[in-house]
């Protein structure tokens, strides 16, 4: 029998307890990160001409990525699905080009070469007249037209308008669509951008408009909403549970890998990202300290508040201005509100200063306009209305509100008919909408004004917004880093049913002062017609402006992401494992 030395043997014990230790250790930690996010309640589609929603853009991006987007950072143009972003060239005095080539290695979901070709179809798609659609309808019209280089699909040139204040950004800063997927009929290769642009709908043929019928119907449908969604992004939909989660998966084979170091908004991190829907805010809050979700933003203050006093060691915390804003959206076409005195009276009977304290724990300001406080042409000079029923009261009677029969609701003689002043307002299912609707039906009972609360889920509020079957609606907006364009939202060319201008609010000065503010050739020429543009739908009470708060972004210790002012407060492909 071989003997050990005692010195032997308590070597070997010791190497015997280390090789015990290292066995019995918890296993290492994911080397790929599956993201989950809460969501509160699930898009409309992703199909970025016609959804409207800003959960769907958010999405949408990662699976069809624009030619360049902003950077968190800075927020600045850069170049994502382009190798560059040159400087314009001018054609003549009204026509500037944008030239692009696109990275060699960009392909679409199912091999095929991204190329110029599904640039100009995306275009030209959107300026579809037949389209639901008139917020890129309406984005597109200033390009002239586009240009394929004959030598290289990759490269090409997109013609617009010189004094387009966004010319650069709407040359390339949208999501793409495979042509060969959204249209293999090439129904809109018939059609030239000059002839969707400048025609009416008189100006087409018979053939030609019902070419443009065909195109519309097939690419607005279900099929390409939900379940038809392809691009060239790093993600693709894996999975869309209605109600529970919409799952992207990275592709095995992301293109955009090898030039991450120089493009880093092509990084994508992630193996996974899943975004949960968690309608409740009480069982998101669960969610995240049972680990079932890493992210949440939205918060309440007080569970906000909660998690930082009490969860600081698991959590970390972050307040990016992502210029959000709340306002009241009302329907001009109305016959009550399109009296001024109503729309002014209805901004008096809001509380808007203790609401913030008591929603926001004091992270908001009070806004006087759609125009984010932190950008610099942001009308200071006007101030906030204030909060006073009393004056609500003697606005309303001395436009003829009264209360003739006594039943305690004021009314007035409106087109030969005795009108009492009651209206509906829609509300959605995110908490603060709920409150502001709450807080304006209170108050406004006290003075005889009758609002009745119709909740409402979001794609059918947008749904029925669209097609101007409302009176009321709280709604929340956000503008991007880029200058802001009122054209969509406010010019009278998109009034009419489906367009982006869902008040109905319009003037020859409205309008006017939106032309200014695209076509001016200066920074001091346009800050004036912005100021200008402000102070007019602030005496008009076009809509009813409250707040812009700062985002309450709470998320696990175990991923690392960088807040900033894009929304939503964070890209999701660019988080990390610690």
């Amino acid at each position: 029998m071989i003997k050990f030395s005692p010195g032997i043997h308590a070597l070997t014990t010791l190497l015997l307890f280390i090789c015990l230790f290292i066995s019995c250790k918890k296993e290492p930690k994911e080397k790929e990160l599956i993201l989950k996010i809460r969501i509160a309640e699930e898009p409309d589609c992703l199909h970025p001409v016609i959804s409207q929603s800003s959960l769907a853009t958010q999405i949408e991006v990662l699976i069809m990525p624009p030619l360049f987007e902003y950077h968190p950072d800075k927020l600045e143009l850069s170049p994502m699905l382009v190798q560059n972003m040159g400087p314009a060239q001018s054609i003549n005095d009204s026509i500037i080009a944008y030239s692009y080539e696109l990275h060699p290695q960009a392909v679409w979901d199912d091999g095929s070469p991204v190329q110029g070709s599904d640039v100009a179809f995306t275009i030209k798609a959107a300026l579809n007249p037949l389209l639901k659609n008139g917020t890129w309808r309406g984005f597109f019209k200033n390009i002239v037209d586009f240009k394929m280089d004959s030598a290289d699909p990759k490269k090409f040139s997109i013609l617009v308008r010189k004094n387009y204040m966004l010319g650069q950004e709407m040359s390339g800063n949208y999501c793409l669509y495979p042509a060969h997927v959204y249209d293999p009929a090439q129904m809109m290769d018939k059609f030239t951008i000059p002839d969707l642009t400048t025609k009416d709908s008189a100006s087409y043929n018979p053939a030609e408009w019902d070419l443009l019928n065909r195109f519309a119907a097939e690419y607005q449908s279900a099929e390409f909403c939900k379940n038809k969604i392809q691009g060239c992004g790093a993600y693709r939909l894996k999975n869309w549970e209605s109600g529970t989660r919409i799952v992207l998966e990275k592709k095995a084979n992301w293109w955009g890998d090898s030039l991450a170091s120089a493009y880093p908004l092509l990084a994508a991190y992630p193996k996974e990202i899943q975004y949960v829907v968690i309608p409740d805010e009480a069982a998101a809050v669960v969610a995240l300290k049972n680990q079932s979700i890493d992210l949440l933003t939205g918060l309440s203050h007080k569970q906000y508040d909660e998690l930082k006093n009490n969860s600081a060691d698991q959590f970390e915390f972050a307040n990016p201005s992502l210029s959000q804003y709340y306002y009241l959206e009302i329907n001009h076409r109305n016959p009550i509100l399109k009296d001024k005195s109503v729309r002014q009276a209805l901004a008096k009977l809001l509380d808007l200063d203790k609401f913030i304290q008591t929603q926001f724990n004091g992270l908001a300001s009070r806004i006087v306009g759609p125009v984010n406080p932190s950008k610099s042409y942001y009308n200071h000079s006007l101030k906030p209305v204030g909060f006073s029923p009393q004056e609500a009261v003697k606005l309303l009677a001395e436009a003829g509100w009264k209360d003739s029969n006594g039943n305690g609701t004021l009314d007035k003689l409106i087109e030969g008919r005795q009108t009492e002043l009651a209206l509906n307002l829609f509300i959605s299912g995110k908490e603060i909408g709920k409150n502001i609707g709450i807080l304006l039906h209170e108050e406004a009972t006290k003075i005889g004004v009758k609002i009745e609360l119709v909740s409402k889920e979001s794609a059918m509020m947008m749904k029925d917004m669209n097609a101007h079957q409302f009176e009321l609606a709280t709604m929340a907006a956000r503008q991007s880093p880029s200058l802001w364009d009122p054209y969509q939202a406010w010019h009278s060319s998109n009034t009419k049913a489906g367009g982006f201008n869902k008040s109905g609010f319009a003037t020859a000065l409205s309008d006017s002062l939106i032309l200014a503010i695209r076509n001016a050739t200066s920074e001091t020429e346009r800050d004036a017609a912005y100021l200008k543009f402000q102070e007019l739908l602030y005496n008009e009470q076009a809509q009813i402006f409250l707040f812009a708060p700062l985002e309450r972004l709470v998320y696990n210790k175990r991923i690392s992401l960088q807040a900033t002012s894009r929304r939503p407060g964070y890209s999701e492909n660019l988080i990390k494992l610690r």
